[in-house]
């Protein structure tokens, strides 16, 4: 199978899998990367689940995805994610890294919740990627485990599922935001009127 960017999920169960998919689809429905995505499990190898996009997202949201599907929304979810991306001169990281595979995960050693790591299969150091500004790359130590990427065949995966954003969860303007603006206009026109 021709490489692209892609995101593998070992050992979750199917329907926690769909369902984390499909709040991922649903909260960056706006980004537009999200319709489309297809979600295929393999045949060759067991509890081994691939997405695919049909809109290819840029480097930040697919970290933003890693990040998520490795933290849903589901209670006892459990799956290990592991994203696959060639870097381009677009995605701001240091120019020797432009046309490198990377493995994008997030470390069992991580404690804050909103990073990213990946490995190269040219580097020995750990890449550590921050979502807060000044966090967005820092090299670590030694890699946590090797880069490797499996041999994915299309004969060998089954389609479970295409996602497109639930338009009815579009987000809406709060009941209490309407209520507020009236409250700040008419105020206004009261402060208007008291100076005249």
């Amino acid at each position: 199978m021709e490489s692209t960017n892609y995101i593998l999920l070992h050992d979750p169960r199917q329907e926690d899998i769909i369902t984390a998919v499909q709040q991922l689809t649903d909260l960056y429905a706006d980004s537009g990367f999200t319709n489309g995505i297809t979600l295929y499990k393999s045949t060759a190898k067991e509890e081994l689940y691939i997405l695919f996009f049909s809109n290819q997202p840029d480097f930040e949201r697919f970290k933003y995805f890693v990040n998520y599907l490795t933290y849903p929304e589901i209670d006892n979810f459990k799956a290990k994610v592991f994203g696959y991306w060639t870097v381009t001169a677009a995605d701001n990281l240091p120019q020797r890294y432009i046309g490198q595979r990377a493995l994008v995960y997030v470390s069992e050693q991580d404690t804050e919740g909103d990073n990213v790591h990946a490995v190269f299969k040219e580097y020995e150091s750990t890449i550590k990627m921050g979502f807060a500004s000044g966090e967005e790359f820092q090299v670590l130590g030694e890699k946590e485990f090797s880069f490797s990427e499996p041999h994915l065949e299309q004969k060998d995966l089954s389609l479970i599922r295409t996602f497109t954003p639930n338009i009815s969860l579009k987000k809406t303007t709060k009941p209490g935001c309407s209520i507020m603006m009236a409250t700040f206009m008419a105020f206004g026109i009261l402060l208007m009127w008291i100076i005249k």
